[in-house]
């Protein structure tokens, strides 16, 4: 009887987080369920090196995207061998995360 006991309680945790959590990302709405891995625009920033005036440069948001991508890129002779896919990742889901506050700052 312990174990069911230890078991229901354990559900019963497991529940109300998978239900705090879900209820969380609606909260955030379209931010949840993007593609940029729910990066918010502090860290999108700090990622591509962005002031807050900046932001609205794409021209600029794009040369420092495709410098850092290059920079860890392991095809890249350069780098001999040497880069990585998650930091790659992480500098599009700061493109997309600026991209998307531009887009959503005009829709306003």
């Amino acid at each position: 009887w312990y174990q069911r006991r230890v078991r229901g309680a354990f559900r019963k945790t497991f529940q109300e987080e998978y239900l705090a959590a879900k209820a969380k990302s609606k909260e955030m709405g379209a931010a949840a369920t993007s593609n940029f891995g729910n990066m918010d625009l502090s860290e999108a920033k700090k990622i591509l090196n962005l002031e807050d005036h900046e932001i609205e440069d794409l021209d600029l948001a794009q040369e420092r995207t495709d410098r850092l991508l290059e920079m860890n890129d392991k095809k890249n002779p350069k780098n001999e061998g040497v880069g990585s896919g998650y930091i790659q990742s992480k500098i599009l889901n700061a493109k997309e995360r600026i991209e998307y506050e531009l887009k959503t700052r005009e829709g306003k």
